[in-house]
């Protein structure tokens, strides 16, 4: 073989092996039950009033990590309605979940069940990614903003 093409194919073979790898850390995912986390432990098996109306959608079309089933205040198309819940109702979570990616980063999940008015019971999702800058569905104003203090006495 000629010098010329051994340097060309070690070339495009090390450019190969560097797309994989960007392409593995990319889609690079991972799951892990944090329900034990001294951080989450205390959300689990206790029941939470609800502070603002929230739902419970149904969207099998939804990037959900656990379920098709999710807790939210908003609803988005080709999403069904399956249940509400008002402000003074409960909501009990069962499991904590963590789901990393180095694509979007690390998310927080709520799973909790609940029986629906067919019979079935289902597993639902409530996802804590924005627990540091909104309240949750169980939060007061005057909750989050007292939550939030110590964060913002470290930012400054």
């Amino acid at each position: 073989m000629k010098k010329s093409t051994i340097i060309i194919l070690a070339i495009l073979t090390t450019a190969l092996v560097l797309i994989g790898l960007f392409l593995w850390f990319i889609l690079y995912e991972s799951t892990t039950d944090i329900s034990q986390n001294p951080r989450f432990k205390n959300y689990l098996n206790n029941p939470f009033i609800v502070t603002r109306p929230v739902a419970l959608y149904q969207n099998p079309n939804l990037a959900n990590r656990y379920s098709d089933y999710y807790v939210d205040s908003f609803s988005e198309e080709d999403t069904t309605l399956l249940k509400k819940y008002n402000i003074g109702d409960t909501i009990t979570f069962t499991k904590a979940k963590r789901y990393f990616n180095n694509h979007v980063g690390e998310t927080y999940y709520l799973l909790g069940r609940e029986k629906l008015d067919t019979g079935e019971t289902i597993e639902f999702e409530y996802s804590l990614r924005l627990f540091e800058y909104y309240p949750t569905i169980w939060e007061t104003d005057e909750e989050f903003s007292e939550r939030r203090t110590p964060m913002k006495d470290l930012l400054k």
